[in-house]
C-alpha cells in the first residue's frame, strides 16, 4: 500500500474500533435490563468471569454502556464511526444534571462538534455552551464537583507511587504555577519533570525549594458584561477553559486588568491594551491570548508556556501577530527540524501539512463569544 492508502486503512480500523464499542454497549445494555435485580451488584463478577478481566474492569464496562445507552445519539454517532469512545463518554458526561430540553440541544451541537475536535476542545465547547444555555447548571455542577476535592495516593511499582491531587481548577492553576516557576528557575542535570516533583515534595514538607519563588499568577479572560453582572458569560481559565460566571468574578475581584479587544465576528482576541507595555510584551499577550494553547494540531500546552514563533523566517520585517504563533518546545522543534510545514493565514489560522502530505486546518478558539448568525 502507498503511504497515503495506508493512512485511509488507519482512519476504517479506528471507525470499525469506535463501531465495536458501540456494539459491546449495546450487549451490555441488554444484558442489565435482563438481569434481576438482586443479582444486579453481581453482573461485574459474572462478565469478569466471562472475559477474563477483573469484575471492577468489567463493572466500568457496564457502567460505560448504561451511560450511553441512556443516550441513544450518541450511542448512533458511535456506531456510525463518527465519534469515539471517550469522546461519546464525555458527551454524556456533559448532559448530567441538564434539563431534557436543554439536553438534547447540546447533544445534537456536541456530536457534530465532536466529528472534527480533540477531546479537550469538545469538553471547554460543552462548558461554554451549557454555562450560555443554562448558567445555573454550569455553577451547580461546579459546586458539586466542589465538594469532590480530594488528595489520593496511588501505588505504583518499583517502590514508586503516584499523588494525585482534585482540585477547582483556579487551585490547580495557581499550584501548578508556582510549582512550575520555582523549577524553571533551578539550573542543574535534572529533567524538568524531576525539577517540578523534587520541588512539590519540598513545598509539601515544609523545605527550602532552593529558588526564588516568584509572583504566582493565572490568566483569565471574561467579558466586561460578565464582570459588571449584567449576564452570565463563562470566562476563560488559560490553561484550562470555560469557568462558571461566578467563579470568574470571584477571581476578578482580586486581579490586575488589561484590555483585550475581541473580534465581535469570531470573538477571537485581535488587539491588546498597550497601556505600560512596550509594544513588544503587547504583541506577545495578544499573540497568546488569540492561539490560547500551541497552535500544533491537538496539541493543548497552554500558549503561556510556549515559545511565539515565526511562520516565515524572520525578515526584519515580520514581527507582526499574522506571522507568529505559540508553539510548545516540543512543537516548535518539529516545525524547524522535520518535514512538517506551517502556513499562516490572518486572523491566527494555521494551516499544517505532514511528511505524508495531509493537511489539516487549526483554527484560534474564541474567548468570547462571536456574534450570533443572522
Amino acid at each position: 500500500m502507498t503511504p497515503d492508502e495506508t493512512l485511509d486503512s488507519i482512519e476504517d480500523a479506528y471507525r470499525a474500533v469506535n463501531r465495536a464499542h458501540a456494539v459491546l454497549a449495546r450487549c451490555l445494555a441488554e444484558l442489565v435490563v435482563s438481569t434481576d435485580f438482586a443479582e444486579y451488584p453481581y453482573l461485574g463478577d459474572e462478565v469478569g468471569a466471562l472475559l477474563a478481566i477483573s469484575s471492577r474492569k468489567a463493572s466500568t464496562l457496564i457502567n460505560h454502556a448504561e451511560n450511553l445507552a441512556s443516550r441513544p445519539a450518541v450511542l448512533a454517532a458511535l456506531e456510525e464511526g463518527r465519534i469515539d469512545q471517550g469522546k461519546a463518554l464525555l458527551i454524556v458526561d456533559q448532559l448530567e444534571s441538564l434539563t431534557a430540553v436543554v439536553a438534547e440541544i447540546v447533544e445534537a451541537v456536541l456530536i457534530e462538534y465532536a466529528r472534527t475536535h480533540h477531546y479537550s476542545r469538545i469538553r471547554q465547547h460543552a462548558q461554554r455552551l451549557i454555562a450560555k444555555i443554562d448558567p445555573e447548571a454550569a455553577a451547580r455542577r461546579h459546586e458539586e464537583k466542589k465538594r469532590t476535592r480530594r488528595v489520593e495516593k496511588l501505588n505504583l511499582d518499583d517502590a514508586m507511587c503516584a499523588l494525585r491531587f482534585q482540585f477547582t481548577a483556579l487551585q490547580g492553576a495557581l499550584v501548578w504555577d508556582r510549582i512550575d516557576r520555582i523549577a524553571r528557575g533551578l539550573d542543574d542535570e535534572r529533567t524538568m519533570d524531576q525539577r517540578r516533583a523534587d520541588v512539590a515534595f519540598d513545598l509539601l514538607m515544609g523545605k527550602e525549594t532552593g529558588a526564588p519563588q516568584g509572583e504566582v499568577k493565572v490568566l483569565v479572560t471574561l467579558p466586561a458584561t460578565t464582570l459588571m453582572g449584567m449576564d452570565q458569560e463563562p470566562g476563560m481559565l488559560a490553561g484550562y477553559g470555560p469557568i462558571p460566571a461566578g467563579v470568574a468574578r470571584d477571581i476578578a475581584a482580586g486581579g490586575t486588568w488589561k484590555r483585550i479587544l475581541t473580534d465581535p465576528v469570531t470573538g477571537v482576541a485581535v488587539d491588546v491594551g498597550r497601556t505600560n507595555y512596550r509594544p513588544s510584551a503587547a504583541l506577545a499577550d495578544l499573540v497568546r491570548a488569540r492561539d490560547v494553547t500551541c497552535v500544533a494540531i491537538g496539541c493543548r500546552q497552554p500558549a503561556h508556556r510556549c515559545d511565539l514563533d515565526h511562520c516565515e523566517p524572520f525578515d526584519g520585517t515580520n514581527t507582526v501577530a499574522d506571522d507568529l504563533g505559540a508553539k510548545c518546545r516540543r512543537h516548535h522543534v518539529m516545525k524547524h527540524h522535520t518535514r512538517w510545514k506551517r502556513t499562516q493565514l490572518p486572523g491566527g489560522i494555521h494551516i499544517w501539512t505532514t511528511p505524508m502530505g495531509r493537511t489539516y486546518v487549526r483554527e484560534p478558539e474564541p474567548i468570547a463569544d462571536p456574534a450570533p448568525p443572522f
